[in-house]
């Protein structure tokens, strides 16, 4: 049986026997994709809360102040999330190993 490496991605996407998975390729470019995405909402967000700043006062500020602290947030439980999903990947890993190297009875 060829490993996951052997494998080239598309290759692996229509393995419709789901015996070489891509989870730790995908969860790589999701985890970026993400990252992005909630930094740039962010960034505007602060933004527009600077700009509600010079126009209608203090709400500007607490939205200045709240947005980063929001963006910090979301990265926290997306790299948790991330994390998560490869932990369980790994012990699924680690679970058919450990089969495999069982004595057949």
């Amino acid at each position: 049986m060829q490993t996951q490496n052997e494998m080239g991605f598309i290759k692996s996407l229509f393995d419709f026997s789901m015996t070489n998975f891509i989870t730790m390729r995908v969860i790589r470019v999701l985890y970026i994709l993400l990252t992005v995405l909630v930094v740039v909402a962010g960034a505007f967000a602060t933004l527009s809360g600077i700009i509600m700043l010079f126009t209608e006062g203090p709400s500007g500020l607490l939205v200045a102040i709240l947005a980063p602290l929001g963006t910090l947030l979301y990265l926290i439980l997306i790299r948790l999330w991330v994390e998560f999903l490869a932990n369980l990947y790994r012990i699924g890993d680690n679970t058919q190993k450990m089969v495999k190297a069982l004595p057949n009875e």
